[in-house]
């Protein structure tokens, strides 16, 4: 085996706890879409398009609710603009004579669970120079093998989700929504402990969600998300001491 399929097969393997936890997201995806009653190609579709995790529930939900394509679009785009930091970070790593195919599928399948395996399965060498003065980066081969697996796991652990929710009783479907609540309170949670602009944020979205629902509709989500951000806003964050004295 030449370098370069040692270096794929290396990210085959770094990209199995990745494919591990894919599975049963995506398989629960497939089953919650079928649930909210949406068809089986609009499920898998935004699966194989979207590819961005929490987003796809979300997207989904409000899809399912009729909520209008448009704002669809713009809180999709709000909840991924953390892509847009680990893109800016992960593009000094990558190759920049790269085809800009190969960019845009680099671009498009990266997560953040690619991201710190890759970053941190390399962190010894990224930024180095070699003896003829070049900066090491990623090898594109090992991105390549990091990458293909879990999105090939998430195409097919969705599509078993759909096909599954045919043999599963209709009243039954609707129970799988609150796997979405399941998965938003597991990740704000842990978002919260200690941090008191994180609780003043969250606070905040869910009580002008709660008042603004009867009157805006699906629109509120918006409305409750820039309520949440403006008093984010007005809370100092707080420093720590010993930085403070390091400083």
């Amino acid at each position: 085996m030449g370098v370069l399929g040692a270096e794929f097969k290396k990210g085959c393997l770094d990209s199995l706890p990745i494919v591990a936890g894919f599975i049963p997201a995506c398989f629960t995806f497939g089953l919650v879409g079928k649930g909210l009653g949406l068809g089986s190609l609009e499920v898998f579709l935004m699966s194989a398009l979207m590819y961005a995790g929490t987003s796809q529930f979300a997207g989904v939900k409000l899809l399912a609710a009729g909520t209008a394509a448009p704002l669809i679009l713009l809180l999709t785009l709000v909840i991924n603009l953390r892509y847009l930091m680990i893109s800016l970070s992960f593009s000094g790593a990558v190759r920049r004579n790269l085809s800009t195919a190969v960019k845009a599928w680099i671009g498009f399948s990266l997560t953040e669970e690619v991201y710190a395996v890759s970053i941190l399965s390399h962190k010894q060498s990224l930024g180095q120079e070699t003896a003829d003065g070049k900066t090491l980066e990623l090898p594109l081969h090992y991105l390549l093998g990091l990458q293909m697996p879990p999105y090939t796991a998430n195409l097919v652990s969705t599509a078993a989700g759909i096909s599954l929710a045919a043999y599963i009783p209709a009243a039954f479907l609707p129970a799988l929504n609150t796997s979405l609540y399941a998965l938003l309170i597991a990740l704000i949670v842990p978002q919260l402990r200690g941090s008191r602009r994180n609780l003043v944020i969250c606070l905040c979205s869910a009580l002008f969600s709660w008042v603004l629902q009867p009157y805006l509709g699906s629109s509120a989500v918006l409305a409750a998300m820039l309520a949440g951000m403006t008093a984010g806003l007005l809370v100092p964050v707080r420093v720590n001491r010993a930085v403070e004295e390091a400083a």
